[in-house]
């Protein structure tokens, strides 16, 4: 496989917050490695709370990690500056979940889809209106749509336009944040089939990040699970999703919408609600909620083990001096 385009290396962000009368350390992202080929989706599954806005907004370069590095075409992203941010901008784009807040309303859809192009030098405007008409027919709406204001579309509509804008400068990199979850099904249906058209037009690699598990394994290649910002397992969505090896990413799937109604359920359904970021639990940080604990589980934080998926997982049942 090629160089990733998009990676990190031992990624940490901690955040001072005001707690119970005194400053305490938020660790929102612990330690944490991910590697995005072109052309290839890398799903990032998680709850609310652990970790993935925070991993979302290091990735695009809108916060500084407290440690690690993100690295774009092999080149370490603190030490970009001037034109070489600018290309970065460009490059990487994204789309966020509530498409109501991401789009100024006061502003027609066509200066809202141009904005990005404002990176890119040389384009006259002509060029600009052709692209705009370009990425708005892409995203199935009309080129004279760009005349319009964001409240004359339904949701569903805006987020195309969103997404219209994300691809106008013609990026290499997607970072897609809960891009569906504000749709109601049948939309989310065809965004995505729109996400997954545009990038096999344009060879776009992708980063999804998202609660659900079942809208993951429809659209990546790799996954990464996170809790409490850490990664926990790791492996193709594929292997993830039919034969997850950790108890925790097994919850997730009993939470999911099934693609099979009549399949068996999982076994191991969500217990409990997820430890405060600001006193997690000692040992492995799901042992608090994990039916399949033991006493190593409240005292030893598991390394990544391999899993039998192919990939690898944070969990002491696949230690191998515990399998035997």
């Amino acid at each position: 496989m090629s160089e990733a385009i998009l990676s990190a290396t031992g990624l940490g962000r901690v955040f001072k917050i005001q707690h119970k009368g005194r400053k305490q350390d938020l660790h929102a992202v612990t330690d944490l490695d991910l590697e995005l080929h072109t052309g290839r989706t890398l799903g990032v599954v998680g709850e609310s709370g652990c970790g993935k806005t925070t991993l979302n907004r290091i990735l695009l370069l809108l916060d500084t990690p407290t440690t690690g590095e993100v690295w774009f075409k092999g080149k370490a992203c603190t030490t970009l500056s001037g034109e070489a941010r600018r290309e970065f901008r460009r490059a990487v784009q994204p789309v966020f979940q509530n498409p109501f807040s991401s789009l100024d309303p006061r502003m027609r859809v066509g200066k809202i889809i141009a904005e990005p192009l404002s990176t890119i030098t040389g384009m006259s405007r002509s060029d600009i209106e052709k692209r705009v008409g370009e990425v708005l027919e892409a995203v199935g709406l009309q080129a004279a749509d760009a005349r319009r204001f964001p409240n004359e579309f339904s949701g569903g509509q805006r987020q195309r336009i969103a997404i219209a804008r994300a691809i106008a400068s013609k990026p290499e990199v997607l970072m897609l944040d809960e891009p569906v979850s504000s749709q109601d099904i049948s939309i989310r249906a065809q965004i995505l089939n729109i996400l997954k058209d545009l990038q096999a037009e344009y060879g776009l690699g992708c980063v999804f990040i998202s609660h659900d598990l079942a809208t993951v394994r429809f659209m990546a290649d790799d996954v990464i699970v996170m809790y409490l910002g850490r990664v926990i397992e790791k492996g193709t969505a594929q292997a993830i999703c039919s034969t997850p090896a950790h108890p925790y990413t097994k919850a997730l799937l009993a939470a999911a919408l099934p693609p099979d109604p009549d399949a068996p359920r999982p076994e191991l359904p969500p217990q409990g609600e997820i430890p405060s970021p600001l006193d997690p639990p000692s040992g492995c940080p799901y042992h608090t909620r994990c039916p399949l604990k033991f006493d190593r589980c409240e005292t030893v934080r598991p390394p990544m083990f391999a899993a039998p998926h192919g990939g690898a997982a944070a969990c002491h049942l696949l230690d191998p001096e515990i399998a035997q």
